[in-house]
């Protein structure tokens, strides 16, 4: 399908620091459309800015998958923030909104809360399975915040014959450590199995999902590509292996740009070690990440929807990451292997204005 560039602007809602991955729990319409002849029990609220929203009964657990979420006394962003939680813990849910949140509860440090979370923070698959073992690191390797890449910041590393207590995995292809800091406090993080001698199967498990297109379950979006008013160009979109593959555009000879100075460039795949075990290949913005166009930026310092070019080519910001910080820029990639390939570079980075 080809798309004008230069003509088009689609507005979205932009999720501007969030550092998750979306999942696919039951919305408000899928409840109140399983209960067949049965009435549903509901109750209406106030979203904290003045809107109604309905919510329906429901029960269920769920596990946290953001990197920490915040749980609100209603379901809005202007709620008053009663707790935080962060990937992994279980909830229960009561009730689901119409607006994509869902009221839950938990107990934490011997309180209980009762509160509001949003849907996309939320999935229904264990996010964190239970290990207990000592390890030995085989490679150097730096330790995360949190089991993805892109969303992942380093907080330690782990040496070469290092060895390591293991408290968790996430779908093999992480695994949750306990290491000392440099003021020898106990702290847990984040490192790929792959660092690790392990048994040959645990191994095997973590080299295909590290590499393979199918690591992730990628969905397409509904929305389309965020696109500025610069650059005249066609570009056609092919789905390839389950990724869309944008064709490269080049920049105008006459394209009005803004030198944004030198940046640090990486590059990320939808694979579970790039964007973490629950990616789905749907961007901060609502869109479906595209190779040769997709971006993850600092919001901050790049606006959504900015086209840049970099050593020549167009990109569109559409994405963000906890680790994508100032003068970084993330391009998306078909496979694990091609950003690998490509590595990190430095190079200028232009704004078309």
């Amino acid at each position: 399908m080809k798309k004008k560039i230069g003509a088009m602007f689609i507005a979205a809602i932009f999720l501007m620091n969030a550092n998750f991955v979306h999942a696919e729990v039951d919305d408000y319409k899928t409840v109140t459309g399983q209960t067949g002849d049965k009435t549903v029990q509901s109750f209406s609220i106030d979203d904290g800015s003045g809107n109604t929203v309905q919510v329906a009964a429901c029960s269920d657990r769920l596990y946290v998958t953001a990197k920490t979420a915040a749980i609100r006394s209603v379901p809005g962003e202007n709620g008053t923030e009663l707790m935080q939680v962060g990937l992994g813990e279980e909830v229960t849910r009561s009730a689901v909104c119409d607006n994509n949140w869902s009221k839950i509860s938990l107990e934490k440090n011997g309180n209980k809360v009762n509160g509001y979370i949003q849907n996309q923070m939320l999935s229904d698959d264990i996010q964190i399975q239970p290990v207990e073992d000592m390890a030995e690191v085989k490679t150097d390797s730096s330790i995360l915040d949190y089991p993805g890449r892109k969303d992942g910041e380093v907080i330690g590393e782990v040496l070469e014959l290092d060895e390591v207590k293991r408290t968790g995995t996430v779908n093999d292809v992480w695994s949750r450590i306990v290491y000392q800091n440099e003021s020898g406090e106990e702290q847990t993080g984040y490192i790929p199995t792959s660092v690790l001698d392990l048994p040959e199967s645990i191994q095997t498990a973590d080299a295909s999902i590290d590499k393979d297109l199918n690591a992730g379950t990628l969905h397409k979006s509904s929305g389309e590509g965020v696109f500025a008013e610069a650059v005249e160009a066609d570009t056609t979109v092919n789905e390839e292996n389950g990724v869309l593959v944008g064709t490269p555009v080049a920049a105008s000879s006459d394209a009005n740009l803004k030198p944004l100075g030198k940046f640090r460039i990486t590059h990320y795949c939808p694979c579970s070690i790039c964007c973490g075990p629950w990616a789905n290949g749907i961007t901060s913005t609502g869109v479906t990440a595209t190779t040769n166009h997709t971006i993850a930026v600092d919001p901050s310092q790049i606006p959504y929807g900015s086209q840049v070019v970099i050593n020549g080519q167009v990109y569109v910001a559409e994405d963000c990451g906890g680790a994508i910080k100032t003068n970084c820029i993330d391009i998306y990639v078909a496979t694990h292997e091609e950003g690998e390939a490509k590595g990190v570079y430095y190079t200028d980075v232009y704004l078309i204005r």
